[in-house]
């Protein structure tokens, strides 16, 4: 908890901090999508097809198989098993370190689940799954066997549910509904509230702070304050991450690293 906490401190005085923006490397090539964990590897997902880049933009490994169509989401907040949704088959694969697959695929409708779209993972070897034909977020243990679940969600907080996005953090699951906002729960399914933040993509968090992008601006968000807080970016970008003492952009044709200059 005291290694999160100063993350969180040290992110946001780079964030606040004076300078400019000054790209220091770049990472050629197209993706879908990007993230970055916090031993500051870059994972560049194309299709069916995930790179992992070390803090030095240097390739390290790759992971790719066609049999499971492509990537819905990857979430890298445990380096050591990174999770991989296919949603289009009800597939989710386990991978280690080095984008190995070390316990193959896993079929979901052998577990119950009759469609899962996202899934994240969970503190105690668990995992998060959002089953949309129950619309019902289930948390699993490493065997995959069902610890807790929400029930049907559209009934219960009596919305429209059509999420994109999900990640846990400090024993919280956060879930981009983009129609009605960032939806909270606790570590046992049960709703908190609502972030009204909506038609984003993705977001961090960090603490108390929810950063995201929009319209090529990075916001960051405070959940205790309810302020809100811009940071233009020097280059377009569909988006964006930050991690220590870096920015990562992802451009229509690579990757860029930033980092702040010395005013």
């Amino acid at each position: 908890m005291i290694k999160t906490i100063l993350l969180c401190i040290a992110v946001l005085c780079m964030l606040s901090a004076n300078g400019q923006w000054v790209v220091v490397d770049s990472i050629p090539g197209r993706a879908d999508h990007i993230e970055i964990d916090n031993l500051n590897n870059i994972y560049r997902i194309h299709k069916t097809e995930i790179e992992k880049f070390d803090a030095k933009n240097d390739l390290q490994y790759s992971y790719s198989t066609n049999q499971l169509g492509a990537i819905g989401s990857v979430d890298v907040t445990y380096p050591m098993r990174p999770l991989v949704m296919y949603p289009d088959l009800n597939y989710l694969v386990i991978l280690d370190n080095t984008l190995s697959s070390n316990r193959g695929k896993v079929n979901l409708l052998d577990y119950g689940i009759g469609l899962g779209i996202l899934a994240c993972s969970s503190v105690q070897n668990h995992f998060w799954i959002y089953d949309a034909m129950q619309f019902s977020l289930i948390r699993v243990d490493e065997n995959f066997k069902q610890v807790s679940t929400t029930g049907n969600l559209a009934q219960v907080l009596g919305i429209n549910l059509t999420p994109i996005y999900m990640v846990e953090f400090a024993n919280k699951l956060y879930i981009n509904n983009p129609g009605t906002g960032i939806l909270v729960f606790d570590i046992f399914g049960t709703y908190i509230k609502t972030i009204p933040i909506r038609d984003i993509e993705d977001f961090q968090v960090f603490e108390n702070e929810l950063i995201y992008l929009k319209n090529n601006v990075l916001n960051i968000y405070n959940t205790l304050l309810f302020e809100s807080k811009e940071i233009e970016l020097p280059y377009i970008c569909r988006e964006a991450r930050i991690q220590k003492n870096k920015l990562v952009l992802l451009t229509d044709q690579k990757i860029l690293t930033l980092k702040k200059s010395n005013p």
